[in-house]
Formats: C-alpha cells, sequence, structure tokens
C-alpha cells in the first residue's frame, strides 16, 4: 500500500514538473523548443516573432502564466496571414497574440512598445499585467473582455489607448497613468461597459478623450481638472454613468453630442470657459440643478436640456447666436430666463415646449428691450426688466417715492407679480429690509440724478447763514405747505470753507446721508411706520466754517424729491440760502426774504422796499414791486424764477 502511494505521489510531481518550462529562444523557433503543449507556466528569453506568438495561442491553450520580460521582439514577415498581416514590426506584441486564452498572469518584454489590436481582447481570468517602461501605444481593443483585471497603472510612456482597449473589462475599479504622463489619445470606447470603474488619472497631457470612452462606467465623480492639456471630448463619452458632478479643464474647447445625455445623477457641471458650442444632446435628461456658466458659447444645439427640470435659472452669455431645436424644452423648474446677448439669438423650432414662459421673467440688455418683444418664441416670456432696477413704483424714476412702495410691501401690502420682482431690489427670492437697503444704495449713488422737473409748490427750504470761520451753526431746513408726505430726498451743496459736520431728523423717521463730492452730501429720508413728517422742520444740518469761507457764498437744497401717501414722487423746486462770514447777526436777517406758494399766489415775505423780478420759463420777465411785510401776486400756472435783492429762487404755480 505504500509503495502504491510512493508511486502516485512521485508520478503527480513529475506532471507538475512537465508543466513548467523555461527556454532560451531565437525568432520563429519557439515550436521546436516547446514540444509539451500542456504546460500552465512559460519562461521564453532569448528572442521571439509573431511566428511565435501564433504558435502560444493555437497550441499551448493550458497556459495560466507567461513571463516573456527578458524577451526582444523581432520583426518578421509570417507564412500566412494573421489578422489581416504579413508583415510585423519588432518591439510590437502583434494583434491577437493572446486572445481568448486562460492566462492569469503575464510579464511583458522590457523593450516593448506596442501591443498590438485585440491582443488580450477575452482574456477574462488576467489578473496581473508587468508592464514594460518603454510602453508607448495600447492597440484597439487590447485588452477588451478581460473581465477579471480589477487596477491597471500604466507607465508614463503610453502616448495612446486605442479604441475599445479595456473595453468590458467589469472588474477593472481604477485606471491610472504614472506620472509623468506621456497621455496623448484615450480611443473611443476605451473603458465603455467597465462597470466596476469609479476611478481615473489619465495626466496633464491627454488632449483627446474618444466617443463613448466612459460610457456605462461607474464614475460617479469626473475630475479631469488636471488634465490641462485636454481639448476633446467625444460624443457619448458619459453616457450611463452616475456622474454626479463633473470638473472640466479651461484647455477643452469640444465636448460631443450627447456627452452627458441621461446622466440623470449629474447636478453640477463645470465647463471652463473655451467651449463654444454645446452639442446636440448634450445634457438632456440630466439632474442639473444649479447655474451653468456658459461663458463664451455662441451655439446651443439641439435637445442640450431637454427634459432638465432641476434648473431653476438659464443665463446666456453675450456670445450666444443659435439655440437649436427643443434645446430647453420640457425645463419645468425653469423660474428665471436671462439673456445678455444685445442681438437676439436665432432659435430653432420649439426650444421651450412645454415651458411655462407667459409665468417666467426674462431679463434682456435694456436696449434689445424692443427685438425681444418682437422675435418669435422670445416674446412668450414676461420681460422682466423694462422697468429700472429700484424702481419699485414702475414710475420710470428710482427715488425716495420707491421706497416708501417698497416699505408697503413689507409691511403687508397685497401687490401684482411685477410689482414683487421689482421689489425683489437685490434679486435673492425675497422682499425684505435687505431690498430697503439695497434701493438705498441705489439712490444714494452719485451718477443717479433725479428729474429737473417741478411739479409741487411744496418746499424744502433753509434760513440765511451767518457764520464766522471756526465757527458751527446748527440750521434747520424745512418744508412748507406738506400734504402728506412721509419720505423725502435732496442733494445738500456748501459753499467753499462750510463742511458738513451732522445731519439729524426727527425720532420716526431713518436718515441715510453719504457724500457725493467734496462739497455736496445726498440724504434720504424715510419712516418704515409710514409717519408723516411732523412740524416743518424735517432736517437739522451742522455745519462748520473755516478760513476759506468768502464773505458771501449759498446753500443749495438740488433734486428735491417728497413721497406721499400714494407712494408717488413730487418734485419740488431748487432752493438756496446765503452763507456770509459777517460778525452781525442782524446784517445777515436784515436781507433775509421768504417765498412761498398759495395756490396760484406767490407770496413774497422782505423786509426792504424794492423790485422783484419774475422770470418764466417760456423767457417772459417783469418786474413787481415788493413792500416791507407779506406780498401776494396772482400768476399763471407755470414755472418761474424770481429774484428778490439779488437772490433768485425756482417757484412752481399749478
Amino acid at each position: 500500500m505504500t509503495r502504491k502511494f510512493i508511486f502516485i505521489a512521485l508520478t503527480i510531481l513529475a506532471a507538475l514538473q512537465v508543466q513548467a518550462l523555461e527556454v532560451v529562444n531565437t525568432a520563429g523557433h519557439l515550436s521546436e523548443k516547446v514540444k509539451n503543449h500542456d504546460i500552465a507556466d512559460l519562461i521564453v528569453s532569448g528572442t521571439m516573432d509573431a511566428n511565435d506568438f501564433y504558435f502560444i495561442v493555437e497550441k499551448l491553450t493550458r497556459l495560466k502564466t507567461i513571463d516573456i520580460s527578458q524577451a526582444n521582439v523581432l520583426a518578421c514577415q509570417t507564412g500566412k496571414m494573421h489578422y489581416w498581416v504579413r508583415n510585423f514590426a519588432a518591439g510590437v506584441l502583434p494583434a491577437g497574440a493572446f486572445a481568448d486564452m486562460n492566462l492569469t498572469s503575464v510579464k511583458l518584454p522590457s523593450a516593448l512598445t506596442a501591443i498590438g489590436d485585440g491582443a488580450f481582447a477575452g482574456c477574462d481570468k488576467l489578473t496581473s499585467i508587468t508592464w514594460p517602461a518603454s510602453l508607448q501605444t495600447i492597440g484597439d481593443y487590447a485588452f477588451a473582455g478581460c473581465s477579471a483585471l480589477k487596477v491597471v497603472t500604466l507607465p508614463a510612456s503610453v502616448a495612446s489607448v486605442g479604441d475599445g482597449a479595456f473595453m468590458r473589462c467589469t472588474s477593472l475599479t481604477s485606471l491610472t497613468v504614472a506620472s509623468p504622463s506621456q497621455l496623448r489619445h484615450l480611443g473611443n470606447a476605451a473603458m465603455m461597459d467597465c462597470s466596476s470603474l469609479t476611478s481615473i488619472n489619465l495626466g496633464s497631457s491627454v488632449q483627446e478623450i474618444g466617443e463613448r470612452a466612459f460610457a456605462g462606467t461607474s464614475i460617479n465623480r469626473l475630475n479631469l481638472s488636471g488634465s490641462t492639456s485636454l481639448t476633446t471630448v467625444g460624443k457619448w463619452a458619459m453616457v450611463q454613468t452616475p456622474v454626479r458632478e463633473a470638473h472640466l479643464p479651461s484647455s477643452l474647447t469640444q465636448l460631443g453630442d450627447g456627452a452627458f445625455l441621461y446622466d440623470a445623477n449629474l447636478t453640477t457641471v463645470e465647463l471652463g470657459n473655451n467651449v463654444s458650442q454645446l452639442n446636440n444632446y448634450l445634457f438632456a435628461g440630466t439632474g442639473l440643478n444649479g447655474a451653468l456658466d456658459l461663458t463664451g458659447v455662441s451655439s446651443i444645439g439641439d435637445y442640450v436640456l431637454y427634459n432638465v427640470t432641476g434648473m431653476s435659472v438659464v443665463e446666456l452669455p453675450a456670445t450666444v447666436t443659435w439655440i437649436g431645436s427643443y434645446a430647453m424644452a420640457g425645463m419645468t423648474g425653469m423660474t428665471s430666463m436671462i439673456s445678455n446677448a444685445v442681438d437676439v439669438p436665432s432659435l430653432g423650432e420649439n426650444v421651450w415646449a412645454g415651458v411655462d414662459q407667459k409665468n417666467i421673467p426674462l431679463t434682456v440688455p435694456k436696449s434689445s428691450i424692443g427685438a425681444y418683444k418682437a422675435a418669435a418664441q422670445w416674446q412668450e416670456f414676461k420681460l422682466a426688466n423694462t422697468w429700472l432696477k429700484g424702481d419699485v413704483n414702475n414710475d420710470g424714476e428710482v427715488n425716495i417715492a420707491d421706497i416708501n412702495a417698497l416699505v408697503d410691501i413689507i409691511l403687508g401690502s397685497v401687490v401684482d407679480g411685477d410689482t414683487m420682482l421689482r421689489a425683489d431690489v437685490n434679486e435673492d427670492g425675497e422682499v425684505n429690509i435687505a431690498d430697503v437697503n439695497a434701493l438705498v444704495n441705489i439712490i444714494m449713488n452719485p451718477s443717479l440724478l433725479m428729474s429737473m422737473r417741478i411739479d409741487t409748490d411744496d418746499l424744502l427750504h433753509l434760513d440765511d447763514v451767518a457764520i464766522q470761520p471756526g465757527e458751527e451753526r446748527t440750521v434747520d431746513i424745512r418744508l412748507d405747505n406738506a400734504e402728506g408726505y412721509s419720505a423725502l430726498q435732496c442733494d445738500i451743496t456748501l459753499p467753499q470753507g462750510l463742511s458738513l459736520v451732522g445731519v439729524k431728523c426727527g425720532k420716526d423717521q431713518l436718515l441715510k446721508s453719504d457724500g457725493m463730492d467734496d462739497m455736496t452730501s445726498r440724504v434720504v429720508l424715510y419712516s418704515m411706520d409710514r409717519q408723516r413728517f411732523d412740524g416743518d422742520c424735517v432736517i437739522t444740518i451742522t455745519v462748520h466754517a473755516d478760513a476759506a469761507l468768502s464773505t458771501e457764498g449759498e446753500i443749495q437744497l438740488t433734486h428735491v424729491v417728497l413721497a406721499d401717501e400714494d407712494n408717488v414722487g413730487w418734485h419740488a423746486a431748487n432752493y438756496s440760502a446765503l452763507v456770509t462770514n459777517s460778525t452781525g447777526v442782524e446784517d445777515l436777517t436784515a436781507n433775509a426774504d421768504r417765498l412761498w406758494v398759495e395756490g396760484r399766489t406767490l407770496c413774497i415775505e422782505t423786509r426792504n422796499h424794492g423790485n422783484a423780478l419774475v422770470a418764466s420759463i417760456n423767457g417772459s420777465a417783469r418786474s413787481i414791486t415788493v413792500e416791507q411785510g407779506v406780498n401776494r401776486y396772482e400768476l399763471e400756472p407755470g414755472f418761474y424764477v424770481v429774484t428778490v435783492n439779488g437772490k433768485s429762487h425756482k417757484i412752481a404755480i399749478k
């Protein structure tokens, strides 16, 4: 019994020894070196050519491992054609060299420069590959169907990976090109249907990624921002992938048709700013839900954002000239459309089919509003910026009356949708006190000047001021003939040598004062609870005089706007008061005149007997006599400049 057991063991050991073979080969003679075709492991050194590789694939069908790292591949011409080729180059693993074999491990020649088409196609048990540092090219479908491969790290020398090179490598989880990568080209469908693939690193040199390159993979974060030479990503590149975010480099210029078609997981894309054309179906059916930066885009193809229901705001850059058919059809989540293009972009058919355009505001350049209103499909939107920014009451001006209108809305006034859009001054989707601040900032802008028309008799004025250099004076600005105003604004201009130290208002009003320049300050006064002005003094200013103050100057109140309870802005006449550095108050008050209007009556109060000049804006003028005390004169409706004792006053008679 023991003798029989020993015999069996020796037989098995002998069989194992027969299966392992190491040979030194001369190119074309491997078939002479390997007589046992049932070997599992083979090590070849010396030289090899295509004849040797086709002997291996045809005859050594039980081979599991092969080490040819010490072999050199020579050029040859075969006796019969293999894969439509008869002549084979040196340094290249021939096409189909190990196709469909049961190999598990391969060590490639150390001087190999290329792997031919389909060289390992169908090797579904291959798990280990030793790559040569000299490798430059991986041919089409070279490892297609190698379903046991899990991790591939290509040497930095690889410059090109062919079409379908790793297609259907279903266990492959990552593919990396060692640094510093020389990879320039990744072929069509190179990793298509690698269903386990989640990680790729192609390096900074890759210039082109082919069509369907990652289709059907499990990549959920496509970060190509480090591929700073990449210019082209082919059609359908990410079809049927779960990519959630895509970061593309600024070098990218071409993104092919349907590159992210129906990737429902995709919420964020960084395009860079050099993609000028969004090709057909590019983001159709994706889950994009944030802002998509389209800087530099000139053309948007058919169905580009078709059924992208999560995106609320679409903003087109000024460069867009064409939007294709159904490009934004089905975007039912859209709430705002912005076009920065001055020339109305041309459109294909049914660009916004299924979108509730009539309830979506469209913002366009002000100079182009008429053109968009007249353009087919564009005209279906609600033009959102036919008003000035901040013009809440829609009267064509931005002034204190808009603050009153905005305060009413904040306090609960019910208004229509357009008014609510105008009230959202800071454009954050809400109407609140932040919009009041934003509106005040607009009004305080030095470039914003109110209309010079005068349409109210009411007058903002102050008394003449006597002040010496080094002194401060407090001056009341009063409101005469007030008709229920709760807000006002004006510009206060001081003469040289006089500076504004402080501005105050009543306890129920809020005040904002900013310097427009060295001489002029703009004042805005309003009430959050709409309290009317109480008493005739509405603003108190404190001024300081220095040595530069001349003998006589003027404090001017200009651009005066008063807001009433109906949120209407009324424009009052300018007013100026004399400023003198006289040493005695009596010298100034002796020349103090006061003008106001009662209906159609001009009232002049003076301390001096003399004449006044009344000039209408149509150019006619007449002299009238004024006595000490109050003088009254009937005038026809119109605007007048009244000069009394050398000082001019602008008035309106209704």
